[in-house]
């Protein structure tokens, strides 16, 4: 391909089929809805309203050849690396001095996440940085291939591999959920190439020997953080991942009260207006899913960093961490200085656990002045 010249990377159009978008349709009309009356109480889990109501604006008002569209309206590629073909965004600036970055999706969010900040971010308006975008889909995610064995470690190396094979050799890393973990790895693997490391998600236990005395503040971080180590979906994803699949894999209904639960619940809900709330992103995401069968290959991903645990090294490579109000995957500070060379540990009074999607200018801020620091 012009530009890239690279073996092994081709550009790449997405078009679904028109059968496959039918096919859910058919499924959402013959669902078998949960009474009412069994869902709905605080800590059951999502109430059949909710899923009612965004499988209506799914049949109803969700334009998937949209979201079609505004995906290809970027420049998307297909690389094969280590024998898997992964897909991936590459949105090059027309800045000479911009900045590689690489953003990394988790679950069960997508390269959906970015799509809308791609412009921004490579050509700003005004001054500031600019930036090559790189958007991976994670392995067994979208349009991306996975086989057993493709852990959070293994994924480090081969997106660090994907920055070479685009032509970058530094680059700085942003990431939140698993894009946290695999952003840590690639920093502690790469520290010669990774320019910076920012995270909107951040996890970190006590450091070993006297835990530092916490502000209360912090205290109430370090509190919430706890009880995720007990979180339902952490404990069966990374346990049997693959017997809820097989459900979620026939039932879009049944995708989006699992996909929507997490979308909605981790959003900052205090938010007027917010898009990490609104019914085209959750049934789009959603979508992604459900039309790329990739159900099973995603939630995979926990079991296989539960199989090959990363042994914790102390990530040299300048840290940026923007804590968003609604986050809940936040360590305290005095809990992560050990592990990461913070230089910059920023606020907000607004967002959750989707920055990108629910505050896109404060997170494209963010980034700019992370890497203005730099």
């Amino acid at each position: 391909m012009h530009g890239h010249g690279e073996i092994g990377l081709e550009k790449f159009e997405i078009h679904v089929a028109d059968d496959a978008l039918a096919d859910p349709e058919r499924r959402l009309r013959a669902t078998r809805w949960l009474d009412e009356s069994q869902t709905g109480e605080p800590g059951n889990g999502i109430a059949t309203s909710f899923v009612q109501r965004h499988c209506a604006w799914w049949l109803e008002h969700f334009d998937w050849r949209d979201v079609e569209a505004r995906i290809n309206r970027q420049p998307n590629f297909l690389v094969e690396l280590d024998g898997l073909r992964l897909h991936c965004i590459h949105r090059q600036s027309s800045r000479a001095d911009a900045i590689p970055l690489m953003l990394i999706h988790g679950w069960p969010t997508s390269f959906l996440e970015f799509l809308e900040i791609c412009d921004a971010l490579a050509e700003p308006e005004g001054g500031g940085p600019a930036f090559h975008v790189v958007i991976p889909s994670l392995p067994g995610y979208g349009f991306s291939e996975t086989r057993p064995g493709t852990s959070p470690r293994r994924i480090a190396t081969l997106f660090a591999d994907l920055m070479s094979a685009l032509g970058h050799e530094r680059f700085i890393v942003q990431g939140g959920n698993w894009g946290s973990s695999i952003g840590t790895e690639m920093a502690r693997d790469h520290p010669e190439r990774v320019i910076g490391l920012h995270l909107n998600s951040l996890n970190g236990r006590p450091p070993p020997g006297e835990a530092p005395t916490l502000s209360s503040e912090d205290q109430a971080l370090a509190d919430v953080y706890a009880t995720l180590l007990n979180a339902p979906h952490f404990n069966l994803l990374s346990q049997t991942p693959l017997t809820v699949a097989h459900a979620l894999n026939d039932s879009p209904a049944g995708l989006l009260a699992w996909v929507g639960e997490k979308l909605h619940d981790w959003a900052d809900t205090t938010l007027p207006g917010n898009p990490g709330l609104s019914s085209d992103w959750i049934v789009a995401t959603t979508a992604l899913y459900w039309l790329t069968g990739t159900s099973a290959t995603s939630a995979n991903l926990y079991r296989e960093a539960v199989l090959d645990p990363a042994p914790e090294r102390y990530v040299s490579v300048p840290t940026g961490i923007a804590h968003f109000a609604h986050e809940l995957v936040i360590a305290p500070r005095a809990w992560a200085e050990p592990h990461y060379n913070i230089v910059r540990w920023q606020g907000y009074e607004r967002g959750g656990h989707y920055p990108a999607v629910e505050v896109p200018e404060l997170f494209t801020d963010e980034i700019r002045q992370f890497a203005a620091s730099l």
